[in-house]
């Protein structure tokens, strides 16, 4: 067997999330469970292993996972391409390549990279799916607002419920806003994140630059100290960016 480290792209609206379902069928087909399934029809009965979980709705630019390749298997660049023909138009195999069998796609990563897609003015329904409409955006203030939460934290109250997680404590190296085209972007850069964790501090922020919250009361929730809200924006717009190694 060989550790194959594959590199991919896909559209999370046509997916409930990455992780493999306990009943998969083709109105609730996750991207673990699709890229398996075609895994197997190539003769290839190895679990795909991904460096994180991203719930339904959510898009990824840059995914990583490993499998293990059996011997018969030789030529990796034909895999790719008959991979790739049975992935799209929802999925696409950006690179295949041989790694060492000490490779974890999860546990060897480093860093990890999320964005959040926002715009205004006129909705537009073909955002719907990628992006959230926010009626007025004043990106310097909400750049400003992410920026309080780079550091080492307990983002205990930053997270979904039913996470199990050895600890809560995560940190965020850089964090912030600006202005891409028509869109404003949104940007986490950490070691890893709690589930919904993103969305949750994307939604908060976006609440305190509308002023239904203060910056005092999200340090009290960051603190811990008290918990003003666990909402979540929308999975639409945000995309899993890179995974560091």
């Amino acid at each position: 067997m060989k550790r194959v480290k594959i590199t991919f792209s896909y559209d999370g609206s046509e997916f409930n999330g990455f992780q493999i379902q306990k009943h998969e069928d083709r109105v609730q087909k996750s991207v673990a469970g699709y890229i398996t399934k075609a895994l197997r029809k190539l003769n290839i009965p190895s679990s795909l292993v991904g460096s994180g979980r991203t719930d339904k709705g959510v898009h990824a630019l840059s995914q990583v996972a490993h499998f293990d390749l059996p011997t018969y298997w030789e030529n990796i660049d034909k895999l790719q391409t008959k991979l790739t023909k049975m992935l799209l138009p929802h999925i696409y195999i950006k690179k295949l390549e041989l790694v060492d069998d000490s490779f974890h796609a999860r546990f060897s990563a480093k860093k990890r990279y999320y964005r959040y897609i926002l715009y205004k003015g006129s909705y537009n329904p073909f955002f719907a799916k990628y992006a959230l409409h926010v009626k007025s955006i004043d990106t310097q203030k909400l750049d400003k607002i992410i920026k309080h939460f780079i550091g080492s934290h307990n983002f205990e109250y930053f997270r979904k419920n039913g996470s199990e997680n050895k600890s809560d404590v995560r940190e965020i190296f850089d964090a912030g806003a600006y202005d891409y085209q028509n869109f404003t972007v949104v940007y986490f850069y950490g070691n890893s994140f709690l589930r919904s964790q993103v969305r949750m501090m994307c939604d908060f922020s976006l609440k305190v630059m509308q002023e239904k919250f203060s910056i005092k009361e999200l340090q009290e929730q960051l603190e811990r100290k008290q918990k003003h809200a666990t909402s979540l924006s929308p999975a639409s717009g945000l995309y899993l960016s890179k995974i560091y190694y």
